[in-house]
């Protein structure tokens, strides 16, 4: 019987220290990270289950405050969305997910509203995702690239075979636009406009080539026409560099040229070039018209089409008592000018220069002041937005 007790205190004794033993190594084992499954959990160094943020020389986790699971992809915390990533990081920068990007601040948080990244802008919609394409906000379009998201500033660009032309705050322009010197249109719907123009009261040509308002000498279909400064096409009798030239006012003001007309009851006959050599048979001008072929050349006393020199001045001109040629209308769409805002198509189609417009890339000389999308001066409804600078260089695709 002795035996027996001795035997059984052993056996209690051994299976005690063994109770002991595992449940030491059983502590040891929880501290860090542990698996389960799928699954992680992550053990303080007193063998407790971790619960909330945690912060590693990896970066921030988040431990679910119920379970302890390890958090990854999209959780709200506090109303704000994070990211983890699928190690369970928590995310900074550009995030991809389902085809989206979005933009997570240096705390984690996401980002919506506009972000200044190396230069470029961007916007984060409600959601969070990045814009692309257009987008209608503020009381203006904007066009963010659908590869990358930035914003289009200051430049023009072609989008489905038509140009636009974008301000300093990224908004779309319309109406007239100054770039390096030259003018150009841009309907309502932003669209650049090329071939014929009409506000009403002026006519204008646009260079379907670049989009250019032409100006001086300009042959369209085998015919001349004379534009002033302003872009106005001319009608009637001109004088350039003492030489006269008719835009007949019945045609459309195509320049009279190898022909005779009869004008307020005098006739008048014109060279190839356009010159007007004689009145009632007598010469004028006094220049042989035999070897001209284009109005403005240098045989007629005159530059080349095109030419800096080509401008109409005003002065008596044959069949008018006193007609003064008015060339010194400041720019299109200007109270000077006459033109009104009801300008319309009279010819469309996409520029055939698209891939090398004079225009691509330059600085628009716009009446808009706005600096930044977004910002104070851009007459946002939305108030005024601080731009966040990023610490990535952008989406990658």
């Amino acid at each position: 019987m002795k035996h027996t007790k001795k035997l059984t205190a052993a056996a209690l004794a051994g299976m005690l220290g063994a109770m002991s033993l595992f449940s030491s190594v059983t502590a040891y084992a929880a501290t860090g990270w542990q698996q389960s499954g799928s699954t992680y959990y992550y053990y303080d160094a007193n063998g407790e289950l971790h619960k909330g943020w945690l912060n590693t020389d990896n970066g921030y986790y988040y431990l679910n405050l119920s379970t302890g699971k390890m958090t990854v992809g999209w959780l709200k915390i506090n109303n704000k969305w994070y990211y983890f990533q699928g190690n369970g990081v928590m995310a900074t920068g550009w995030v991809k997910d389902n085809g989206k990007y979005y933009y997570m601040l240096t705390d984690g948080t996401m980002h919506t509203g506009w972000v200044s990244i190396d230069n470029n802008y961007y916007y984060l919609s409600d959601s969070g995702a990045m814009a692309t394409g257009w987008v209608n906000m503020d009381n203006g379009w904007y066009y963010f690239d659908p590869d990358n998201g930035t914003c289009t500033v200051n430049s023009a660009r072609a989008i489905k075979d038509s140009w636009y032309m974008f301000g300093n705050d990224g908004k779309m322009l319309t109406g007239w636009q100054q770039v390096d010197g030259a003018y150009y249109y841009f309907h309502t719907d932003g669209k650049m406009l090329i071939g014929w123009l009409s506000d009403g009261t002026n006519d204008y040509y646009m260079d379907p080539a670049n989009g250019r308002m032409s100006t001086g000498w300009k042959q369209i279909e085998n015919s001349y026409y004379y534009f002033n400064n302003s872009g106005h096409k001319l009608t009637g009798w001109i004088q350039i560099n003492g030489t006269y030239y008719y835009l007949n006012p019945s045609d459309k003001g195509r320049m009279a040229a190898n022909t005779t007309l009869k004008i307020d009851g005098v006739s008048y006959s014109f060279a190839a070039n356009g010159a007007c050599m004689t009145s009632n048979g007598n010469a004028l001008n006094g220049s042989n018209p035999s070897n001209n072929t284009t109005p403005g050349n240098s045989s007629s006393g005159s530059s080349a089409p095109g030419s800096v020199t080509n401008t109409a001045t005003g002065g008596v001109t044959p069949g008018s008592t006193n007609p003064t040629v008015s060339n010194a209308a400041s720019t299109p769409g200007s109270s000077s000018s006459n033109n009104n805002s009801n300008n319309e198509y009279v010819a469309s189609g996409p520029a055939t220069g698209k891939n090398d417009p004079s225009f691509n890339g330059s600085t628009v000389n716009s009446s808009s002041n706005n600096t930044s999308p977004g910002s104070s001066n851009s007459n946002s409804s939305s108030g005024n937005y601080v731009l966040q600078v990023g610490l990535t260089t952008g989406p990658r695709p």
